[in-house]
């Protein structure tokens, strides 16, 4: 599975429950009208989560070539059209199998989700606040949680190692 740009592009990641959390804090001990960007520690970056992947998925990463990035630049409407035509089919394909019928999770991708932009965010305006991440790092194991709790919902195929 290959990816457009690189290993370097940040991502930045912030666990579901630390969301639940922080909002929670926010309400009693929040600054009205300021603004508090989530992320963990861990500086997620594509490198990061394709070892994930690969670890759970028993899948082969990668990103594109230069030329390839090159391409996807010149229209992000296309690339993203030629990427859904590859992967809708047989994710719906997959759902049938496994008797899914209704789920939020898709690999359908939006044009603008492709561009270049890298996403580095600085979580700790909330943390001065007395704040602290129950999950500061994104793990195979909390990914693998959340696999299988929408496994368990019946929203993803228990295709996972």
């Amino acid at each position: 599975m290959k990816f457009l740009w690189s290993a370097d592009l940040k991502i930045p990641t912030v666990h579901v429950r630390d969301v639940v959390k922080a909002l929670h804090f926010l309400c009693v001990n929040g600054e009205r009208g300021k603004i508090y960007n989530l992320a963990d520690k861990n500086d997620t970056n594509q490198g990061k989560i394709n070892k994930i992947l690969e670890c759970l998925f028993g899948i082969k990463t990668g990103f594109q070539n230069a030329v390839m990035n090159g391409l996807a630049k010149v229209n992000f409407a296309y690339t993203a059209e030629v990427v859904n035509d590859k992967h809708l089919q047989p994710w719906m394909e997959l759902c049938k199998q496994h008797g899914i019928k209704d789920t939020p999770l898709t690999p359908f991708i939006d044009g603008e989700v492709l561009r270049d932009n890298n996403l580095g965010l600085d979580g700790t305006a909330i943390e001065k606040l007395g704040f602290k991440y129950d999950f500061p790092m994104m793990t195979p194991e909390l990914v693998r949680e959340q696999i299988d709790h929408f496994v368990a919902a019946k929203q993803f195929p228990p295709i996972a190692k």
